[in-house]
């Protein structure tokens, strides 16, 4: 059982992801946010390894990370960092291109928040859509599992680092 909650609200076309991780925001920011760090906890590992190709986290600075699929070929998910306030939330784009398809030209937004709870911290992220049924069709993607997975092995990071 995960402690990760993922919500499609009927109201809104958005997918929000919260999880209270077992460690100080500052150390959550630091590990969400820095490239040797991201690169030990991004992606699904289940289906493949991942290689943090660029990371230029601030503001107008390029993310790509490239998945190996088992058996499917590359993914690359690429994006920008548009809003950086540390250590509360950022935004940034998201999109990818591989043998599943392509959002290149048609990246979605995102927004990362971490809230400070002592020696825990709320994280919040939510992805935003045009409509709802581009978001229903995500959710139908199987993202949902690749999303609990990746939120859990930051959850064991957080923790080994803490």
């Amino acid at each position: 059982m995960s402690d990760t909650a993922i919500e499609l609200p009927a109201d809104k076309p958005i997918i929000t992801f919260t999880r209270i991780f077992t460690a100080p925001r500052a150390l959550v920011w630091k590990a969400y946010t820095e490239r040797e760090h991201v690169a030990r906890w991004w992606g699904p590992r289940s289906i493949g390894p991942v290689e943090i190709v660029e990371h230029d986290f601030k503001p107008g600075g390029s993310w790509r990370y490239v998945q190996d699929v088992r058996d499917a070929g590359q993914v690359t998910f690429f994006g920008r960092f548009i809003e950086i306030d540390a250590p509360e939330s950022y935004v940034n784009t998201f999109g990818f291109e591989g043998p599943f398809g392509s959002a290149e030209g048609n990246e979605g937004r995102e927004t990362q928040r971490f809230e400070d709870l002592g020696e825990t911290t709320r994280y919040v992220g939510t992805s935003y859509f045009d409509d709802f049924a581009s978001r229903d069709a995500v959710a139908a993607s199987g993202m949902e599992g690749g999303a609990r997975e990746q939120i859990e092995q930051f959850a064991r990071y957080v923790a080994e680092l803490a």
